[in-house]
């Protein structure tokens, strides 16, 4: 029998199909976790026998209870990083004794295989997600494990962890609405890129249509890009085009910086003519003056949440999918007041 190529070496994913089970059985099987069957464990070692399969370094530490590699897959086509997320993810993964790998390129279908049969990692945290995002599909097929920050359109059956956006923005609206302001402009940015159908933007414009519709009030949706130049310029031609308007919201920290230049080019005070809540962490929000109404963003319990997630399929204390919203607060500073006469 001639040798097998070290291209064609034989893989847990292998294994995995081989024997009709996932690749965190396998790996449960490897570990000599007592949550699987005898006669599944005795297919699978028998396999592994007759194919020669010798685990790498990874998969031998495996036999710790730890494995030491997780990716995080943060393409950069849409938004620049989340410092707060990564760092929350990376913690809880050194906590529990994994390495966290960055990978801020798109990935394709190949690419993202190779990952797990390579053993450059052993479980992913997808972030950036599309409503129909073939990463999910590719992964849930090959019954690999993963979680996502952020969700698809359907989310049967998968993990994920988010930011509840819809009822962020539904909050910031209540609390203008209770203000008195009846005709309040919405920033965000554009939900469709390339054909991309990006979930946050989504939900959040969503949330936004939907207090409109709840209140009776005009839809005054502006679509800007990251550029703080654009989202100035788009904003100064919504406060021309709509002098009746008494607040603006933007649920990307990306468009508060063009907001708040925008007003100030029209010599607009806040709050007395105009209100604004943005998206900013509370320092940032903080040290703006007057200090800004905020939609609070919880990176790091997103980051935090996603490896526990993770970790948990990994070593077999989850076995369910796990599926947390997480309600961004409404802190109310000084940017927020009562609406003018115009």
């Amino acid at each position: 029998m001639a040798k097998r190529s070290k291209a064609n070496k034989t893989t847990i994913v292998d294994i995995a199909e081989a024997s009709g089970v996932s690749v965190a059985t396998v790996s449960r099987i490897i570990n000599n976790k007592p949550d699987v069957a005898e006669k599944t464990r005795q297919r699978v070692l028998k396999l592994m026998e007759e194919r020669g399969f010798a685990p790498q370094i990874p998969w031998q530490q495996l036999r710790s209870g730890k494995s030491p590699f997780i990716a995080l897959n943060f393409p950069q086509d849409f938004n620049p990083p989340s410092q707060g997320i990564i760092t929350a993810a990376a913690l809880g993964c050194e906590n529990a004794d994994y390495s966290l790998n960055l990978i801020a390129k798109s990935l394709g279908a190949n690419d993202l295989l190779t990952i797990y049969r390579s053993g450059q990692s052993d479980g992913m945290i997808l972030m950036e997600i599309l409503l129909h995002d073939q990463r999910v599909e590719l992964l849930k097929e090959h019954d690999l494990p993963f979680v996502m920050i952020g969700r698809c359109a359907d989310n049967a059956c998968l993990d994920f962890v988010d930011i509840n956006i819809e009822k962020g923005v539904a909050d910031a609206m209540q609390h203008l609405y209770d203000l008195g302001h009846r005709q309040i402009g919405f920033v965000t940015l554009v939900p469709v890129l390339k054909e991309k159908e990006y979930g946050y933007t989504t939900w959040a414009v969503k949330g936004y249509e939907q207090a409109c519709q709840k209140h009776g009030l005009p839809f005054l949706w502006r679509v800007v890009d990251l550029n703080t130049d654009n989202a100035q310029s788009i904003v100064r031609v919504l406060l021309d085009e709509n002098p009746e308007m008494t607040a603006i919201v933007t649920p990307q920290q990306s468009g508060v910086l063009g907001v708040l230049k925008a007003i100030q080019e029209k010599g607009l005070r806040i709050p007395e003519d105009i209100s604004v809540i943005g998206l900013l962490s509370d320092s940032i929000g903080e040290l703006i003056t007057p200090p800004l109404t905020t939609i609070s963003f919880p990176a790091e319990d997103l980051g935090r949440e996603a490896a526990r997630i993770l970790i948990g399929h990994l070593e077999g204390t989850l076995s369910k999918p796990q599926q947390v919203l997480l309600r961004p607060e409404l802190v109310v500073r000084g940017s927020t007041g009562p609406a003018p006469s115009r």
